[in-house]
């Protein structure tokens, strides 16, 4: 089919010569797909207010050779209050870079965009804790990618007592005695490991009520930053950059 009618979300959203943008698209139909939407950068566009990063809407897509087409779009939603808060759009941006380095091109995963869409409306509400929804973020989309991470209990004798050693190169956590002694090896606190599991099994809704300490939460960003960073092929994330930044400043100055 040449015309594509779908429900997307802008992943990116970066200049293209003097008049048009370029966009990575998540779609609900054909997954992550890259488009042109002519004439988007110019003020008067019928195109430009629906370009920007995470938008939702609904888009008419054209597709020529190498690259799709915008030929219409509906806005649903722009997120106007993650645009307006640091923290949030530095979390935003981050779920949207996540989403476009781990998902291939033109593979339909309807959970992905799922989650990324309800995760979007938590992160726009005043309440939600950033950093706790980026996490949850973090262990559904590579539990739905089929990384999931090995965390209940000692993946060699079943011990649930602890305390646990997380082993990276097994992708799994050991109790004391059963541990290899090869890989990258760190401690695995209890609290933060009832948190992972615990967001594992979450649904967005209840992210708004989870509250964490910042040790609890800097230990949980650690393990899911090296599992991501040794799993899977998402190489250096800017995002991620940019999030403990913002994060860390903001730590530094309350």
């Amino acid at each position: 089919m040449k015309l594509l009618k779908t429900k997307a979300l802008v992943l990116r959203s970066r200049p293209l010569g003097e008049r048009d943008r370029l966009l990575s698209l998540l779609t609900l139909e054909q997954g992550k797909l890259s488009a042109v939407a002519p004439g988007a950068r110019k003020i008067k566009s019928r195109l430009a207010a629906g370009v920007d990063y995470f938008t939702y809407g609904d888009f008419l897509l054209y597709k020529g050779r190498s690259l799709y087409t915008v030929n219409q779009l509906e806005v649903e939603m722009n997120f106007a209050r993650i645009r307006g808060d640091i923290r949030a759009y530095a979390c935003g941006m981050y779920l949207c870079e996540l989403v476009a380095r781990l998902v291939e091109e033109g593979q339909p995963v309807p959970p992905v965009f799922n989650l990324l869409l309800e995760c979007l409306f938590c992160l726009n509400k005043k309440k939600v804790d950033g950093e706790i929804l980026v996490r949850f973020f973090e262990l559904k989309l590579l539990s739905l990618l089929g990384y999931r991470p090995y965390l209940t209990g000692c993946l060699k004798c079943g011990d649930e007592q602890g305390p646990f050693f997380w082993n990276n190169e097994e992708g799994a956590i050991f109790c004391r005695r059963c541990c290899p002694r090869t890989g990258e090896i760190f401690p695995f606190a209890k609290g933060t490991l009832a948190l992972a599991n615990f967001l594992l099994e979450a649904s967005p809704e209840r992210i708004g009520k989870i509250r964490a300490g910042v040790e609890q939460k800097k230990e949980l960003q650690h393990f899911t930053e090296k599992f991501i960073q040794y799993w899977t092929t998402a190489g250096f994330l800017r995002g991620l950059a940019f999030l403990e930044e913002v994060y860390s400043y903001s730590r530094h100055k309350s």
